[in-house]
């Protein structure tokens, strides 16, 4: 490889580089402020049985409708997880609840805190990998699979749907910049967001 070649060839490795560190860096940013706009929901069964599966969605169900009032008048994430917070004895009771009424007597833990969730596309709304604010519930041992959703703004659905209500929107949008939020909802731009957030998310399994 002759010098001009050589020069050409750095010259287009470190432009590539200094590109590939431009957008990790406005997606890590961007990523970490969509992180602090919302509450996740994270349920994870006693384990993979049909039977336990099963009641992991009925708890979901149960959850998603008896805290429905708690978030209604939410204007805020910070305001989501004081309530969450508050109110983690109150979701462990629901659930136990619906456990019983299944018959089941499977011990259900709650806790609040930041959580690791990978990139997750929810119909028409996606969310870059990273650690959430997240209401996590335990359901006995706790090693099947797990469900998690966005509880603020409510995105979840007693019938297990995942859409973005015009409450949701007009929430997202005071807490997001316009950029953000078109990320978070697509709005025709699949490709781009799944390869900054595939990006995000590969950066932190390296890191």
């Amino acid at each position: 490889m002759n010098y001009i070649n050589k020069t050409r060839f750095f010259a287009l490795f470190f432009t590539l580089i200094l590109l590939f560190t431009l957008i990790l860096s406005y997606s890590l940013s961007t990523g970490k402020d969509i992180s602090n706009a919302v509450v996740r929901l994270h349920i994870i069964a006693n384990s993979n049985s049909e039977s336990d599966q099963a009641m992991k969605l009925k708890v979901r169900d149960r959850i998603t409708k008896d805290t429905a009032h708690l978030f209604k008048n939410i204007t805020d994430s910070h305001e989501a997880l004081a309530v969450a917070e508050k109110n983690a004895e109150y979701i462990r009771q629901s659930a136990l609840s619906e456990l019983k009424n299944l018959g089941c007597d499977l011990p259900v833990k709650v806790s609040i805190g930041e959580d690791m969730f990978p990139t997750k596309f929810y119909g028409d709304v996606s969310l870059p990998a990273g650690r959430y604010n997240a209401v996590r519930i335990e359901i006995g041992e706790a090693v099947g699979e797990n469900w998690w959703c966005v509880m603020y703004p409510p995105l979840c659905f007693t019938d297990g749907t995942i859409a973005l209500s015009e409450d949701a929107k007009t929430k997202l949008k005071s807490t997001l910049t316009e950029t953000e939020y078109e990320l978070v909802t697509k709005n025709g731009k699949s490709v781009p967001v799944e390869i900054r957030f595939r990006l995000v998310e590969m950066f932190q399994k390296l890191f």
